[in-house]
């Protein structure tokens, strides 16, 4: 009886999706169809109704060639284009269109029923089959001249204007094929200073894979301008015509989780702290020229930005599909939004609190990457917009640690991918392919939140050290789709294996604006048992509107949506297998794709943090984390490097958490860890407990200036760091607490000091300060004078009393001074 239960509830989802489908076709062809015309030599677009029984075949060519899918059976199509296709008659009905309405985009067509807005200006894109016509639309109204902005080669136009006037000058031309709004400008999505590696284990990269920088990678930040003279990107900005007139903080901190040097002070250093910065302005919310991208060698673009939750596959979406697909190592990254509490307003979704909120219809593009947020420790952040996309696709694909918005999350990922996209050349010789890059960093995240994909965290939480440890161990697939044929790839599974994880992707061919679902070529992966036949289909999340189905979990069932698809298995048994990937639906023609796999094994514990080149602040709280799929508890200690005395941090500790709160000794010294579970010890790499310095400026004169700092415990020797072309270079050892410097020899202004033990260890270095601007003179910072009737009392301030002799106060009498004060 519980078998048939599941069959009938799984008929009433589909049969009632079907349904909704359905009648958004049959509402169309009532509100924008005229059966009473029959013929019309005049009409450059008309409507296609599908017959029940149309081949296959059919369906594909007309799918390529319509301007607009209205739903799986009705489409819209260029008259021209369609009758040179030389369809049978007996396989559709054709109808004439009585207006241009189907032209606009949901949002656009609000507006145009709004008499108070549609007199008001906004952001439109309008896709054209040809830009030529612009020169026409010029003569009929010059004002509007100013408000267009033209894109050829993406065959789109920005125009800043009232709906009234885009009505009047284009909804009617043939040369239009859709007109999308924006309603809201782009508004930055949130970030504040406090982001943490080691929550997604990019720390763990940069101890395990030390050239790996981002050296010769670079990054566009597309939103508003940075600060240039940010001492963290120093050396490091390209010049870029496309940037915003605007400066921002956001902007700052969003290049800093990227591509920052560090140079400031330690937690000011990113992820891909080698990589080279631009900006392009988000004003349009458009990809920039592809000639942009190839120009500056850009091969990942930073999208910290939302507009208003839009629930359509819009304008912008098929833009930044199709930029993906023209240049195909380009990774376009995306935050998910901060709406994760609110409801749409609009399409399939609407009124479902809590899902479908993602911020912007260009976040519903396919061959994108779209990034959610958790908290520190893996958590879903209740704030962070979530999932479906409007057809029901997986979105986000992938959360990261966040602070106070998901702009950070998007911001780590895009320097996890040039880490990527880094190692992958240096060991292949060739760039990482975007579709690639994505499946690496879907199959390598944790899984988090519920069992297998979800619509909060998508497939999981980022973890950059597993993603280069997939490259390393070259577990990669490649090949391209033919229509009905299978590719078959051997696995061979050896024992002791927890969990086999593969990840299928693909750059799918953009779909018309406004489709009803974006998908156009469909891919499917099966792993198989060879010896038993037994076979594994994707994971799938229901899609159907209601909140229980949306909160459900996933079921293993072709996926028909995705462009992304993932198949995991708890505790394979040992044998030899195979990854299948199936040409289901290819109504592009082939299809390049990637395929991925990762093995955990049983019984592993691994520490994230400390590892090496980490360290901890002395006398404060710090994380300790770690990977596991042991079953038990473990205990934690922890010895200084330099004696074999172990001391207890914690005992019974629940592995599964991942992470412990410590709170180190006030000391400076080199440390390490190990957990106990049962009779294994897994031991840390050697890390350090340290205090930073507080150096200032003594005494700036026009030759030298003078740096001083306090005195450390047991602590005989330092290290000044001056700013060099990009980063802070070693200047000098000294064994004083002072050190003099000859100001020729600064290229910058900015100087650090590190502590050195006396096992040579060079400790993190302080806060590097501009000696400019810490109010020193030379020698005398301030000397006040505060009058009262016959008295004055003098206040003389030094920046430094070393090389001083004696200090003496004189008072102009008669003609001359005369000392009325002096100190030896």
């Amino acid at each position: 009886m519980k078998s048939i239960f599941l069959f009938l509830l799984l008929f009433i989802t589909i049969s009632a999706r079907s349904q909704l489908q359905k009648n958004t076709g049959d509402i169309f062809l009532r509100q924008n169809t005229d059966t009473n015309i029959s013929s019309c030599d005049k009409c450059n677009f008309y409507t296609i109704v599908l017959k029940s029984g149309t081949p296959d075949s059919i369906i594909k060519r007309i799918s390529l060639i319509a301007i607009r899918k209205i739903e799986d059976r009705i489409y819209i199509v260029d008259s021209g284009e369609f009758s040179k296709s030389s369809f049978a008659n007996k396989n559709y009905d054709k109808h004439f269109l009585k207006n241009n309405n189907w032209k606009l985009s949901p949002v656009a067509m609000e507006l145009k029923n709004n008499s108070a807005k549609k007199v008001n200006n906004y952001r439109f894109t309008i896709a054209v089959r040809d830009t030529k016509f612009i020169s026409n639309i010029t003569d009929i109204d010059p004002g509007i001249q100013k408000q267009i902005l033209i894109f050829p080669s993406q065959q789109l136009l920005s125009v800043f204007s009232s709906y009234k006037k885009i009505e009047k000058l284009f909804l009617d031309r043939d040369e239009v094929i859709s007109i999308d709004v924006n309603l809201k400008s782009p508004k930055e999505e949130l970030a504040f200073q406090g982001f943490d590696l080691s929550a997604n284990k990019i720390n763990t990269v940069h101890g395990n894979y030390p050239a790996m920088n981002g050296a010769g990678q670079h990054v566009s930040i597309k939103e508003n301008f940075y600060d240039t003279t940010d001492v963290d990107l120093h050396g490091r900005l390209e010049n870029s015509p496309l940037a915003s007139k605007i400066i921002t903080n956001h902007a700052n901190f969003i290049a800093t989780i990227i591509a920052g040097a560090g140079n400031s002070i330690y937690y000011a250093k990113g992820a891909a702290w080698g990589a080279s910065i631009s900006s392009s302005s988000f004003e349009l919310v458009l990809p920039d020229a592809d000639s942009y991208y190839k120009h500056y060698n850009i091969t990942v673009q930073n999208h910290s930005y939302g507009t208003d939750i839009d629930n359509t596959y819009g304008i912008n979406a098929v833009a930044f599909d199709k930029s993906a697909n023209n240049d195909p190592d380009l990774l376009h990254v995306f935050s998910s939004g901060n709406s994760g509490t609110s409801a749409s307003a609009a399409g399939v979704y609407s009124g479902i609190t809590g899902f479908a909120n993602l911020t912007g219809n260009f976040k519903m593009a396919k061959n994108v990457m779209l990034v959610g947020a958790v908290d520190s420790f893996g958590n879903a952040e209740p704030l962070s917009s979530k999932g479906p996309a409007y057809d029901g696709r997986i979105k986000p694909e992938i959360v990261a640690f966040q602070k106070n918005g998901t702009s950070e999350s998007a911001a780590l990922v895009s320097g996890t991918a040039l880490l990527l996209q880094q190692y992958y050349k240096s060991r292949n010789n060739i760039s990482l392919p975007s579709a690639l890059a994505k499946a690496i960093i879907i199959n390598t995240a944790d899984d988090i939140n519920t069992p297998g994909p979800d619509y909060a965290t998508g497939f999981g939480n980022l973890n950059a050290i597993k993603a280069m440890d997939l490259i390393t161990g070259n577990t990669i697939l490649s090949g391209v789709a033919v229509q009905g044929r299978t590719q078959i790839f051997p696995l061979s599974i050896p024992p002791n294996i927890a969990r086999l994880k593969v990840t299928l992707t693909w750059n799918d061919t953009a779909a018309s604006a406004f489709a009803p679902a974006a998908l156009i070529n469909d891919l499917d992966l099966s792993v198989v048992n060879i010896s038993t036949g037994f076979s594994w289909k994707p994971w799938v999340l229901s899609s159907y509107p209601n909140k229980d189905s949306l909160n459900a979990l996933p079921v293993r069932k072709r996926d028909s949506l995705n462009n992304e698809e993932q198949v995991t298995i708890d505790n394979p048994l040992q044998g030899n297998y195979q990854v299948r990937v199936n040409g289901f639906s290819l109504a592009a023609g082939p299809q390049k794709y990637f395929a991925v796999y990762t093995m955990d094994t049983a019984n592993i514990f691994r520490w994230y943090r400390p590892v090496k080149g980490d360290f901890l602040e002395g006398g404060k709280s710090g994380l300790l984390r770690w990977e596991n799929t042991y079953s038990q508890n473990g205990n934690i200690e922890f010895s200084y490097a330099s004696t074999n005395s172990w001391n207890p941090v914690a005992s019974n500790v629940d592995l599964n958490k991942r992470f412990f709160e410590w709170i180190t000794p006030d000391t400076i010294a080199p440390v390490i860890f190990r957990m106990k579970i049962g009779s294994t010890f897994i031991y840390s790499d050697t890390f350090l407990i340290t205090k930073l310095l507080s150096p200032k400026a003594g005494y700036v004169c026009d030759d030298k200036i003078l740096v001083y700092w306090e005195k450390l415990p047991d602590i005989s020797k330092y290290l000044v760091y001056i700013l060099g072309d990009k980063y802070m270079e070693p200047y000098q050892q000294v064994s004083d607490t002072s050190i003099v410097i000859n100001r020729n020899v600064l290229l910058n202004n900015y100087i650090a000091v590190s502590p050195i033990l006396n096992s040579g260890i060079i400790a993190p270095k302080s806060y590097a300060f501009d000696y400019t601007l810490q109010g020193a003179g030379c020698y005398i910072n301030a000397f006040l004078a505060d009058g009262n009737n016959n008295t004055a009392n003098l206040t003389l301030s030094l920046g430094t009393t070393l090389g001083v002799d004696s200090i003496s106060f004189e008072k102009l009498s008669g003609g001359g001074f005369v000392t009325i004060y002096g100190i030896k």
